[in-house]
């Protein structure tokens, strides 16, 4: 019986080894971050891998001062199957497709965890509960149903309907670099210490392979960015808009692009001096941040011309959101300090479908709106307006 028994072990141990060596190799597949944390929390979650109900992991932030939640797979309630395993369970998908899963989904997994998972910033200190002691001490953790509420500071957490869970330390090559948090909301299997070995495997392959995502993520927004503001560049501006026109498309919903112009910044360098004019973009950049919405799209168009783009907003409200960036800019750029910074903008307002259709049109027509603010006294803003028929002239 011994014999049996030791067998019955040994070939379960080759079966996780195994397991554990796809996943591996799975979850190497890409250096795109967000298909790399899904793919680990997928073979965490999925009958296929693990087979754990749900996880939620997170990443250090780029301070090192506090981790933020990053994404989950699972349910927000016990009685809710997650769409992710309906999928997975419905189509019989093996590891290899899970990303076509991730892909079919438009990458909006389990939406309602990850509204709840996004909102989570936790400090990395001791008194903020398990999270940041699994990363401060580099040990994994597992807590009683008992410990939930000392051990979750963060409110949104708690509301998840955590009981007993486990939390692991995702280590990089040098350090870690956040954390995951498993627990069987579903089944109420209660999580051993050989779960959380099991757990540990895995995440000794996947803080690598996040690791080497963050690093290709870093350089390719690097590559996407304006080196002076920060700003995204005229060629990712581009790219967004034919993205975010194909999307106002098939959603059937409005979009405004703002194109602005720094007035007379020639007489402004020839005044102060290049360095001076840098700092009046970097400081314009700013000011534009704090009007500018999460949702929209802030570029450096080139030189001083700077474009947004503005997802599910008509005309009559962007020029409410340019009116208010001009009045910022004008403003508060003289209060600078002792660096001279008195600087105005013209504004050119246009939208998608009223103005143009497709992303070249809606830059022509912005900027149309942008010369006719320089042209009536600049330091305005100023929407596209359709060429009134000339008279005798029949249009097609």
């Amino acid at each position: 019986m011994e014999e049996l028994r030791l067998q019955e072990e040994l070939r379960k141990t080759r079966q996780e080894l195994l397991l554990l060596y796809e996943i591996g190799n799975l979850i190497r597949t890409t250096l795109l971050l967000d298909e790399v944390i899904y793919l680990i929390l997928s073979a965490v979650t999925s009958h296929e891998g693990l087979g754990y109900n749900r996880a939620i992991l997170f990443l250090m932030d780029e301070t090192g001062t506090q981790i933020e939640g990053k994404m989950g797979i699972g349910p927000t309630h016990p009685e809710v199957s997650p769409v992710v395993w309906k999928m997975i369970e419905e189509n019989k998908i093996t590891l290899e497709g899970l990303l076509d899963v991730y892909h079919k989904a438009d990458k909006k997994i389990d939406v309602e965890l990850n509204r709840i998972v996004a909102q989570v910033k936790i400090p990395i200190e001791k008194s903020y509960g398990v999270l940041p002691k699994a990363i401060i001490h580099d040990q994994p953790q597992l807590i009683s149903k008992e410990d939930v509420d000392h051990e979750l500071c963060h409110l949104g957490l708690r509301g998840l309907g955590i009981s007993q869970f486990a939390v692991v330390p995702l280590r990089g090559k040098n350090h870690v670099i956040g954390a995951l948090l498993v627990d069987n909301i579903t089944t109420k299997k209660e999580l051993h210490d050989a779960d959380v070995r099991r757990i540990m495997m895995l995440a000794d392959h996947a803080g690598l392979a996040l690791e080497n995502a963050k690093i290709f993520n870093d350089v390719v927004i690097t590559s996407q960015q304006d080196s002076l503001t920060k700003l995204w560049n005229h060629g990712h501006f581009q790219r967004l808009l034919e993205d975010q026109v194909k999307d106002a498309k098939i959603a059937q919903k409005p979009l405004s692009v703002l194109v602005f112009d720094v007035d007379d910044f020639k007489t402004y360098n020839d005044t102060y001096g290049h360095q001076a004019g840098d700092k009046a973009l970097e400081y314009l950049s700013n000011l534009a941040k704090t009007v500018i919405r999460r949702m929209d799209y802030l570029a450096r168009y080139g030189g001083e011309e700077f474009a947004a783009i503005l997802p599910d907003t008509t005309k009559a409200e962007a020029m409410k959101l340019a009116e208010r960036l001009k009045n910022v800019i004008g403003t508060q750029t003289s209060r600078e300090g002792k660096t001279p910074c008195r600087i105005t903008v013209s504004i050119g307002v246009a939208s998608f479908p009223e103005d143009a259709e497709d992303k070249d049109k809606l830059i022509f027509c912005a900027d149309g709106a942008l010369y006719e603010s320089k042209r009536n006294g600049k330091n305005q803003v100023r929407v596209y307006r359709k060429p009134l028929p000339v008279p005798g002239i029949k249009t097609a």
